[in-house]
């Protein structure tokens, strides 16, 4: 939403408490509140909520930043009220609750940082997300910025470095104390056919991974695994022909094992990092 915002301003606008979305830059318009978007994730039984925040990119002005903090903090205070009052409404024990996320804005500027990060670990939060872009123009990874708002967070605390990542990110970002990512990376590669592949799982640095373009000539008669590190349903039980085989004949098939076999080498990621740690 906010990068279509950014794009036309036609899509719709910030408000002090609410954004206003217009999806077909039209008359219709979806309008999201604090409160509204702490009762959808509740109805859809989400196991951790997030708190509406205002997303800035690394570019935007110092004016744009202040008021992201702002509206940031405004926006937390009331998730954070609405979150109890739905706790109440649904009947959630203390164990069996979700979790509710702040998201710590500011840009690159650590003092903007540090204040947002003051104001929403004094309410009381059971994780805090990296708010804003964690790219530059250049496409490249804001690691000081990243690394100091992570130091910021409660030890403990559920550290989440939102929109990341490329698998060397992932690996950069646990060593600051991130323990949490999420990104579109593994299913809209395996859409456009392209699979990731261990080339050495004993060391997580330089080139220890691939790319696997399954359409390539090379693989009509390959009758090996994508990855014999994997263990994925398709690694498995399929060979790289006949998955290329599934995409050349457009077999919904080939989408799901892809999609599965990336996200399993997005699983052994993590799980050699934490028995790393």
């Amino acid at each position: 939403m906010f990068s279509l915002l950014r794009e036309n301003s036609k899509n719709g606008q910030i408000n002090k408490n609410e954004i206003i979305f217009r999806p077909n830059q039209g008359k219709d318009k979806i309008v999201f509140t604090p409160e509204k978007c702490v009762q959808l994730q509740f109805a859809i039984k989400s196991d951790i909520i997030m708190c509406l925040d205002y997303c800035t990119h690394p570019d935007d002005s110092d004016e744009t930043q202040q008021l992201s903090v702002e509206t940031t903090v405004r926006w937390a205070l009331k998730c954070k009220r609405e979150y109890e009052l739905q706790l109440k409404n649904y009947k959630y024990t203390n164990e069996k609750r979700p979790l509710l996320f702040a998201i710590i804005q500011g840009g690159n500027d650590r003092g903007l940082r540090k204040l947002c990060a003051e104001k929403l670990i004094d309410m009381g939060f059971d994780g805090f997300g990296f708010g804003g872009w964690p790219v530059d123009s250049n496409g490249s990874l804001v690691s000081d910025i990243l690394r100091y708002t992570a130091d910021l967070m409660p030890q403990g605390s559920v550290k989440y470095a939102m929109g990341l990542g490329k698998p060397e990110e992932i690996v950069e970002c646990v060593g600051m104390g991130y323990n949490l990512f999420d990104c579109v990376i593994p299913t809209r590669e395996a859409r456009h056919k392209r699979l990731y592949v261990y080339n050495d799982m004993a060391k997580l640095e330089n080139d220890f991974y691939s790319y696997l373009y399954i359409m390539d000539e090379k693989y009509i008669t390959d009758t090996s695994a994508v990855s014999g590190l994997c263990d994925c349903l398709c690694c498995k039980n399929y060979s790289i022909a006949y998955l290329r085989h599934l995409f050349v004949i457009n077999d919904p098939l080939a989408l799901r094992l892809a999609t599965i076999h990336n996200l399993r080498f997005f699983t052994m990621l993590m799980e050699k990092l934490r028995k790393k740690g």
